[in-house]
């Protein structure tokens, strides 16, 4: 599912992931289509799974706000408290939820294909 998430921001086979959790890290060693990294730096996106995380990521990204990596949340709360997350992929009430931020995707230069034009949203 991330793999096509990731694929819909217009980011590339293999894409170079960073993510800190090592539930998450498991997931994706099997992914085809997924490279993680071990460095906020040498990524293409950051999944934001934690606050730690992030915190790293406010830190980070606040010398190249508008570049690369972008950020996606699996969190509704980090999300809403963090402005340079593009989106987030999360669980409420037993439903997956998928949810992009239009004026943080317009920043990134990023237009999601139409198919996921429903999850696109002005704000929260």
């Amino acid at each position: 599912m991330y793999g096509t998430i990731f694929a819909a921001l217009g980011l590339k086979a293999p894409v170079h992931l960073y993510v800190d959790d090592k539930e998450y890290r498991s997931v994706f060693r099997h992914s085809p289509d997924i490279e993680l990294t071990n460095t906020f730096e040498k990524s293409d996106i950051v999944l934001v799974t934690t606050e730690e995380a992030l915190e790293l990521a406010r830190r980070k990204k606040g010398e190249n706000p508008e570049g690369k990596p972008i950020l996606f949340a699996t969190d509704y709360h980090f999300l809403k408290s963090c402005e340079k997350t593009v989106g987030a992929f999360y669980w409420r009430k037993g439903r997956s939820q998928l949810l992009f931020l239009k004026k943080r995707l317009d920043r990134h230069h990023i237009a999601v294909p139409e198919k996921y034009g429903k999850f696109v949203i002005d704000e929260l």
